[in-house]
Parts: structure tokens; C-alpha cells; sequence
């Protein structure tokens, strides 16, 4: 049997309506009661994944942020963090301007998840993603950004050929990032995502790290997930299971593949 459990959450555990079906909650509570620890990881902020912990009825550990944050949902705190420091944020934010893609800087939870962004930019798409439009967003001027304290994702979009070339860049530099498929269409164009961490930072090494906590390797770990975040932990688990909605390159690197999350 398994000793950890590892559900990513858009795309896997929700349904396409966004909640927690009772066939996937039943589940969850199964392998609970059978002694398997279990976590979420997800490239979501806190505050949007702490609420699914509720649902479930059970106190989960939380890894968000692509791994960048593992949060003890008992003791409400975190147990690891990868904040920028100021000169890879001084590259990643320099990097995206030049590029003529505004960066937006996400803080932790220390510092109440505040969303930072350059002032002077065409922001709407952010606003509306986030889903509380211009109030949760502080504007600084584009020299500021570096400063900024306790960030732990830096958001880019643009049209998927500027934004590989500049994740090509920051990759080059150490940096680590996971690409997302188109979000938004402005016009005709459609605008993929990139959301960038300080190096090393992945789910595979937040998960590596909690497994170590709980007396476990990742041979223990069965990994479950969609995404091209989730890949590297799906490849290195004791069993990686890619859901029937993934990309291709996804499925194919899986161990498993299962039916879609609808």
C-alpha cells in the first residue's frame, strides 16, 4: 500500500464545475481511514485551495504554488517556503518588461497574498483571473518590483511564441517555471501562461520533502495530476497517474492513465 497520496487539483480533483464530486470525497476518506496520507498540490494560491481542505472534512497538508509553499492546515502556518530574492526577481521582472509582458508578483500568506503589479500596464486580464478584479492588486512603478517581499510566483502571458522565447531565457538563468495552455483571448490572439519560482522549486521537491517528514520516499508516492507542473513528480513517484483529460505528452510519461475528471 501506498504511504502518501498526492491529488493535484485542477483538472484532477475537481470536476469541470469546479468541486470536489462525493464519489472523489468518499475516496479520500477511504484511503485516510486506511492509513495513507494524503495531499494536494497545485500551482493555486492558498486562499483558493484552503476552502477544498474544508470540504473534504479532513486536515490535508497543503503544497501550492507549484511547490514554492507547504502549508500545515492543523497548525495553520507554514512548514516551507521559496520566496524570491531580490536579484532573481530583479531578472524575472526586467526579463518580462523587456519583453512587453507585465510581470505580476503573487506574495505568500505572510504577507496576506497580496497580488503586485507594475502601474501603467494593461492589467484587465489579471484583474478578471483573479476574480476580484482591481481590489486585490497593488500598482508600483516598474523599478519598485524587485523590492517587493515574501513573492513566491511571478505570473507572465502573452502569445505562446514571445513567451517561450522569454521562459527559454529565464530557464537558461536557473530559473524555474511551468508553462500553461491558453487562458485568455485578446482579439484573435490567444495568451498562454507561465508561472516562474526560484529555482528548484517544483512540486516534485516540495513532495520529496513532506514524504521525508512522514518517514517516506518518493517510491512511496502515488502522484496523481494533469499538468505539466505535476510531470516531473508524476515521472519520479512510485506510481504517476495522469488523468484522461491531459496532454498527450502527459499521458504518455504517466504510469497510468485514467479517465477524465468529468
Amino acid at each position: 500500500m501506498p504511504g502518501l497520496l498526492v491529488l493535484d487539483v485542477d483538472g484532477t480533483l475537481m470536476s469541470p464545475e469546479d468541486v470536489v464530486t462525493p464519489r472523489a470525497r468518499a475516496a479520500i476518506a477511504a484511503a485516510h481511514g486506511q492509513g495513507v496520507a494524503v495531499a494536494l498540490a497545485t500551482g493555486r494560491r492558498l486562499r483558493s485551495t484552503r476552502p477544498i481542505v474544508d470540504e473534504l472534512g479532513i486536515r490535508l497538508p497543503l503544497i501550492v504554488a507549484n511547490g514554492a509553499l507547504i502549508w500545515d492546515t492543523a497548525r495553520e502556518e507554514p512548514v516551507y517556503r521559496a520566496v524570491f530574492d531580490a536579484d532573481a526577481l530583479q531578472l524575472v521582472t526586467e526579463a518580462a518588461l523587456a519583453a512587453g509582458m507585465p510581470p505580476i508578483l503573487l506574495q505568500g500568506p505572510l504577507r496576506g497574498e497580496h497580488i503586485v503589479a507594475p502601474a501603467g500596464e494593461d492589467l484587465e486580464p489579471y484583474a478578471r483571473s483573479f476574480g476580484s478584479g482591481w481590489a486585490d492588486i497593488d500598482l508600483v512603478p516598474s523599478s519598485e518590483l524587485s523590492r517587493t517581499p515574501e513573492v513566491l510566483t511571478v505570473d507572465v502571458s502573452g502569445p505562446e511564441h514571445a513567451l517561450r522565447a522569454l521562459t527559454a531565457r529565464l530557464l537558461a538563468a536557473g530559473i524555474s517555471l511551468f508553462h500553461f495552455r491558453p487562458w485568455w483571448q485578446k482579439g484573435a490572439e490567444s495568451l498562454w501562461a507561465a508561472d516562474i519560482h526560484m529555482p528548484g522549486v517544483s512540486k516534485l521537491h516540495a513532495v520529496r520533502l513532506l514524504a521525508a517528514d512522514l518517514g517516506l520516499t518518493l517510491a512511496d508516492v502515488v502522484a496523481v495530476g494533469d499538468g505539466e507542473n505535476d510531470l516531473p513528480l508524476l515521472e519520479a513517484a512510485g506510481i504517476g497517474v495522469a488523468m484522461g483529460n491531459a496532454a498527450p505528452d502527459v499521458r504518455a510519461r504517466a504510469d497510468a492513465v485514467v479517465r477524465g475528471h468529468d
